[in-house]
Parts: structure tokens; C-alpha cells; sequence
């Protein structure tokens, strides 16, 4: 603003400036005439003329002294005669001439005469900037109220619109915040500078709930130490239905351990026969090892471990567990799983688990009346993926409709007392899920699926390496 008035003020003087020198000339091109004939009369009517509109005029001659002028003329307009004869046609004398806060010249001096004749003297006019200035004046008190109200109208609004977006605001998030530690807040100073409050706030939630994260985890620690044991005892327990069939497995190598080894022991000196004698006993001992060893490798405690695995072995494994008790129930086990590898990531242990509590389930279904169990797979596409879908499906009673929305709660079971704790298929479906994978049932009066699905593994073919061997190393 400033600038702009300063810009219009320098043209507004120039233009003025430019209508004095104008004038100047025009006065001496009129007086030359006038003064050669001395018709002074002319020259005082045009004096009269233009002293209303402010201007003054006065002749001086060649040597710079005053010649004739209007009564009243100025005593400030009375140059001295060496700045008057500095005048020159091409060049005209322009200066101020101040008269104190109340008035201010600006004057012209121009030679008489053209140029081709005899020069008779100056002409001064002088133009009145007394209004001019006071315009001004005004113009620039105009600016500067315009400027103060502009900012202080600006700045009021500045200060309603931090009101309102950011006091305000950073009140209540103090007292929010604040209420988050009410307990101190009765005894603590009043801070005047939210900013402040809220950093010391934040700095103590964030203490705050960092020791918050560090209980969480402990607690996240503690509960999947307890879900570890709880997978195991489920285990234990379902070692704990399988005993008895193990127990009458070992049993008969024990027979007939016994009856080679009492063959040896009265057998003359036959070298063939003690040697046939002490290969069955090897042989039956070995059996029995291998009945140990599967049921101990079955109730060992691991740490859980993904590996990219064929899921067909797991479940051979699974049935091989339970055959004895199948046989001694009446139950024949039917595998069709087919002969393409089923590549999942998985941790072997655990859908081992899985395999042999759906089985243990199917058995106790069938245990009045013996049965079929069948076992099969399928792949699935799923969402430009595929799904390999494992069956198991009894020819029981089925599951009661009254049950089948309980069936995975956790402790609900509905066996007889001390046939089983309730967790088998809750525990079915936790390891089922951490796997990414689904359980579901189709139950009806002759009989009941259970439907268990897991994406196909997408790891390169080093990674079935790497299964595989693991594999081999879980037979041996």
C-alpha cells in the first residue's frame, strides 16, 4: 500500500510538474508581445486571471532582478537575479520554494522571447502545492488507517480462528488426556501452556503403555505356554485311549517271545533251529520297539515347527496309530488318499494330533457296531490358489442335532465319564486355524464327515526337499 501510494504520488507530481512548465512557456510565448509594446495593463489582466487557480507570476529582467509583478506578490517568490539568470530556454529553472507547514511553491523560469529574437527577460510561475500536499497527506492517512484496520481486522480474525482450531481443541485434548490420569490430576499444578501439558502427558501414556505392551506380552507368553500344555495333555489323554490297544499289541509279540525263547532253552543242540528261534524273538522285539517308539514319539513334547510337508504320510502315520484299536472294534479303515504328493506348510506334530483325534472319534462313534472309516483327499481351487480337503467319514449314529452346535466347545463332550476330557475337537480346531486351514462337519443318521482343509503349500521345490528329508528323519 505504501508503495502504491508512493508510485501514484511521483506520477501525480510529474504530471504537475509537466503542466507548470507548460504553463511557463505559454506565459512567456504571451507576455514577449505584451512587453515590446509595454501593454503592461494586458499583462496585469492576465496575472488577475490565474491568481485565483493559485499560480503567480512575476517578469524579470535580463540581469534577474524582479521587473513587474501583481501587488501581493510573495516576498519567498523574490529570487536572487544569479539563480533566475540560470535559466535556460532548453532547459528551464524548476525548484520549490517552502514557506512553512501552511504553504509550498513550485516555480518555473523560462526566458522571454523566441529564440530567433533578442532575449528580454525571464518569466516566473509559480503554482500553488499548498492543496496538493494536504491531498497528499490525506491520501497517505487514508493508507496507513486503511492498513491499521486491515491488520487489526486480519489479526482479530487470526486469533477467533486459533480460538477455535487449535485452543480449543488442545484444551479438550488436555483434559482428556488429563482425564487418563485422573488420580494425579487433583494433586498436580496447573500448567497455563497446553502444548507443554500435552507433551508431559504423552510422555507419560507412552510410558505407560509401553509397560502396557510389556505386560500383554508376558501375557501372550503365558498363554501360549498354556495352550502348548493344553495340546499336550489332549495328547496324553488320547495316548490314554489308545493304551489299551497298544497294550494288546505288545502283548502277543510278548506270547510269542516267550514261547521261542522256552523252544531255545530245551531245544538240543540244533543250530538251525536256535538260530530260526532267535531271529522271530529279534524280530518280534523289533516289533514291539517300533509299537514304543511310535506311541512315545506320539506323546513327546515339541516345539511347534512349519515345514513344507506331503500331508499323505501324516495321516498314514495317524491310521497306523489307531489300527490296533479299529481291529479290536470291529472297524475296518479305508485310505484314499491317492498317489499325488499333498505339499502343505504345516508342523507335522500337530496335524498328527488332529488326524488321530478325528479317528479316536470315529471309533468310539462305531464302538456298538463296528463300521467303516474312510479317509480321503481332495484338491480344490480356491481363489486362483488350491485347497487340499481331507474327508473322515463314519458309519455311526451320527451326531444328536441338539449337539452339533456345541461340538468344538471347549469341555463339552458326550461320552461317558472318563472316556474323554472334551478338548479333542477344541483342540482340532485351534491347530486347524493356526494352520490357515477350516474344520467342518456334515453329520446325519448314518453316519458323519469330518471335512478338513489347508491351502497348498506356493514354496519352490527346494523347500520340498527340505520337507522330504525332515520327513525321513521323523521315520527313523
Amino acid at each position: 500500500m505504501y508503495w502504491s501510494v508512493h508510485r501514484s504520488t511521483e506520477g501525480y507530481i510529474h504530471d504537475l510538474a509537466r503542466e507548470s512548465r507548460s504553463n511557463a512557456r505559454s506565459l512567456s510565448a504571451a507576455f514577449d508581445d505584451d512587453i515590446r509594446v509595454e501593454e503592461w495593463d494586458q499583462i496585469d489582466d492576465v496575472l488577475q486571471r490565474i491568481r485565483p487557480d493559485g499560480t503567480e507570476a512575476a517578469v524579470f529582467t535580463n540581469d534577474g532582478k524582479l521587473w513587474h509583478a501583481l501587488p501581493g506578490f510573495p516576498d519567498s517568490l523574490k529570487i536572487a537575479p544569479e539563480k533566475v539568470k540560470s535559466a535556460r530556454a532548453n532547459q528551464p529553472l524548476e525548484f520549490r520554494v517552502d514557506e512553512g507547514p501552511s504553504r509550498e511553491w513550485l516555480c518555473h523560469v523560462v526566458p522571454l522571447g523566441p529564440p530567433s529574437h533578442p532575449q528580454i527577460g525571464f518569466v516566473l510561475v509559480a503554482n500553488d502545492w499548498t492543496d496538493v500536499r494536504g491531498d497528499l497527506k490525506d491520501r497517505l492517512e487514508i493508507s496507513a488507517v486503511t492498513g491499521l484496520v486491515t491488520l487489526f481486522a486480519i489479526v482479530a480474525l487470526i486469533t477467533l480462528a486459533v480460538r477455535r482450531y487449535i485452543s480449543r481443541p488442545l484444551a479438550e485434548l488436555s483434559r482428556r488426556v488429563i482425564s487418563f490420569s485422573a488420580d494425579e490430576a487433583a494433586t498436580r499444578n496447573p500448567v497455563r501452556d497446553e502444548v507443554e501439558l500435552l507433551i508431559g502427558e504423552f510422555r507419560k501414556l507412552g510410558e505407560e503403555l509401553a509397560k502396557a505392551r510389556a505386560d500383554l506380552l508376558e501375557k501372550h507368553r503365558s498363554e501360549i505356554e498354556l495352550e502348548r500344555r493344553l495340546l499336550h495333555s489332549d495328547r496324553l489323554a488320547t495316548i490314554g485311549s489308545l493304551a489299551a490297544g497298544l497294550a494288546h499289541e505288545i502283548g502277543t509279540p510278548m506270547g510269542v517271545i516267550r514261547g521261542r525263547a522256552e523252544y531255545v532253552l530245551h531245544a538240543r543242540r540244533d543250530e538251525k533251529k536256535i538260530s530260526e528261534g532267535l531271529e522271530i524273538i529279534i524280530a518280534q522285539i523289533d516289533r514291539i520297539t517300533n509299537i514304543v517308539r511310535m506311541l512315545l514319539d506320539y506323546s513327546r513334547y515339541r516345539e511347534s515347527r512349519k515345514l513344507t510337508t506331503d500331508l499323505r504320510p501324516i495321516v498314514q502315520r495317524s491310521i497306523h496309530l489307531i489300527e490296533t484299536e479299529a481291529t479290536k472294534r470291529g472297524v475296518r479303515v479305508d485310505n484314499r488318499l491317492g498317489n499325488q504328493p499333498l505339499m502343505i506348510d504345516c508342523d507335522p506334530d500337530q496335524l498328527q494330533q488332529v488326524f488321530v483325534n478325528l479317528g479316536i472319534n470315529a471309533l468310539d462313534a462305531m464302538r456298538a457296531t463296528g463300521g467303516i472309516l474312510s479317509v480321503a483327499a481332495r484338491v480344490e481351487p480356491d481363489n486362483g490358489a488350491s485347497r487340499v480337503t481331507l474327508i473322515f467319514e463314519d458309519t455311526g449314529p451320527g451326531i444328536p442335532e441338539a449337539y452339533r452346535e456345541r461340538i468344538f466347545d471347549p469341555f463339552f463332550t458326550t461320552k461317558e465319564p472318563g472316556q474323554g476330557t472334551g478338548m479333542g475337537l477344541a483342540v482340532c480346531q485351534t491347530i486347524v486355524q493356526s494352520h490357515d486351514g477350516k474344520i467342518a462337519f456334515e453329520s446325519s443318521s448314518t453316519g458323519t464327515r469330518f471335512l478338513v482343509s489347508f491351502p497348498l503349500s506356493q514354496r519352490t521345490a527346494a523347500g520340498n526337499v527340505e520337507s522330504t528329508v525332515a520327513m525321513r528323519n521323523g521315520h527313523e
